[in-house]
């Protein structure tokens, strides 16, 4: 019974991850550019921990982390998939 809470918890959990992921990235991309979106992820990044004892919560303040920094790839990504506009000649 435990066993399969404990579980179920685990697969909510990642899901959860992975939607908040999303929405940081969405959140970012509120701003007038995408460098304006990076660093607004930048400024809202959360600070590390001091302590290197790996504790389950350390762990989970470091998740989170990732989770910045997976929604900075997901912004550069579709910062990158832009089509360059150039100037016209005249």
């Amino acid at each position: 019974m435990l066993n399969k809470e404990f579980l179920d918890w685990q697969e909510e959990t990642f899901k959860a991850i992975e939607l908040w992921t999303i929405r940081l990235k969405n959140e970012a991309l509120k701003q007038d550019t995408y460098k304006g979106a990076i660093n607004y992820l930048e400024i809202n990044y959360p600070s590390p921990i001091c302590t290197h004892e790996g504790s389950p919560s350390e762990q989970f303040q470091s998740v989170i982390r990732y989770m910045f920094e997976e929604a900075k790839k997901m912004v550069y990504d579709e910062a990158q998939l832009q089509e360059i506009k150039h100037g016209k000649s005249n």
